[in-house]
């Protein structure tokens, strides 16, 4: 009797189990340390990745290339975007000895896969837009937004914001088209808010403003929709709402509701990896209990589709079309089907081989 109910115990977890199945996520691994990687491409073929010297090296078909040397310690990041024309470098030289949210970086621009670099200027934040046609940085001491054509250096502007309660506030930013930008400010309550620019009449106009600085504000763009964020902070009872905009806009107030929660969401909007969803953490948990996970809202049905069941997930990251999560301070792969460990991308060794190569760069 006492073996016929612990195979019914068995049989009945077994299947509980199986309803119950976990979404598991695969890990980062790659051939050298992932705690030096700043890039790979989605097909495997090079990698940017930085040394403790203080350089940038560029990896592809057993050729290391030096890009840019810094002091010890300097630390990188590298941005692309699924237009794959240019990729953002940014260095950051005092990482270890100063240490500020405000701090200004030297911001690089390189053609993507390549490996000259072009100085543009130096401040956070730095992002592409438009098919990477436009490149827009922040300056947390001027409060000043910087706007440069990748193409023609002579076609440049700047966008002054009004915040003047919070010296850590960095603004969020899209551009629609070549006249027009969207950005996020603060009011003199420091209350975020949404606003126009249009360059042809140097003016900008607010089209949103929150009531309460208890909540935090993401802007992005999916498909032809400006799509708006706005997420409780610290342990408000403001919630989540997800709202979009058909562009070109008229009436931003007429703004479609996509997903509302009264819990506060950590965000961090992915609108720029599937046509068909949006990805944001979730809290799952309580405002003062969070459980965080991955989710797509597709912003046509507002349906929501579980992507992780890890309860702590902090970050997400669009790398070259391979979705990372963080969680822990490890990376785990939730969308992408490249191994990074074991793929094999690169041609035959030269005839010298790369051993000699890599051996000298390592010295540096």
């Amino acid at each position: 009797m006492a073996l016929k109910n612990n195979l019914l115990m068995a049989l009945v977890i077994f299947m509980t189990s199986s309803v119950q199945s976990k979404i598991i996520l695969p890990e980062l691994l790659a051939k050298q340390a992932v705690s030096n990687i700043r890039y790979l491409s989605q097909d495997g073929k090079f990698t940017y990745y930085q040394k403790r010297s203080g350089s940038l090296l560029f990896s592809s078909n057993y050729k290391v290339f030096e890009m840019v040397k810094g002091e010890i310690g300097t630390q990188y990041t590298v941005i692309g975007t699924p237009a794959r024309k240019k990729i953002i470098v940014m260095q950051n030289e005092t990482f270890h000895s100063f240490y500020s949210l405000r701090a200004k970086e030297k911001i690089f621009l390189v053609d993507f896969g390549g490996t000259t670099l072009k100085e543009m200027g130096k401040g956070s934040s730095a992002k592409l837009h438009l098919d990477d046609t436009w490149l827009s940085y922040y300056d947390f001491y001027e409060k000043t937004l910087y706007f440069e054509n990748t193409t023609n250096t002579a076609l440049k502007f700047s966008i002054k914001l009004n915040n003047r309660i919070n010296p850590y506030f960095s603004p969020q930013v899209i551009m629609s088209d070549d006249n027009t930008v969207y950005y996020t400010d603060l009011s003199e309550t420091g209350a975020p808010g949404l606003l126009q620019f249009k360059r042809n009449l140097s003016k900008a106009e607010i089209i949103f403003k929150a009531s309460t600085p208890m909540v935090k504000a993401e802007i992005c763009l999916h498909n032809d929709n400006l799509i708006l964020g706005i997420f409780g902070i610290n342990f408000s009872k403001e919630g989540s709402v997800i709202s979009k905009a058909k562009l070109p806009m008229t009436d931003f107030s007429k703004r479609e509701s996509i997903y509302t929660s009264s819990v506060n969401d950590i965000g961090q909007l992915i609108c720029d990896y599937d046509k068909s969803n949006i990805t944001f953490i979730k809290n799952y948990g309580t405002t003062e209990v969070a459980s965080t996970d991955l989710v797509d809202l597709n912003p046509e049905t507002k349906a929501l589709t579980p992507l992780s069941e890890m309860k702590t997930i902090t970050s997400i990251i669009n790398m070259d079309g391979t979705l990372l999560a963080l969680d822990k301070g490890k990376y785990f792969i939730v969308k992408g089907t490249l191994d990074y460990k074991n793929v094999d991308s690169l041609k035959a060794l030269p005839p010298s081989g790369a051993a000699e190569t890599i051996k000298q760069i390592d010295k540096k």
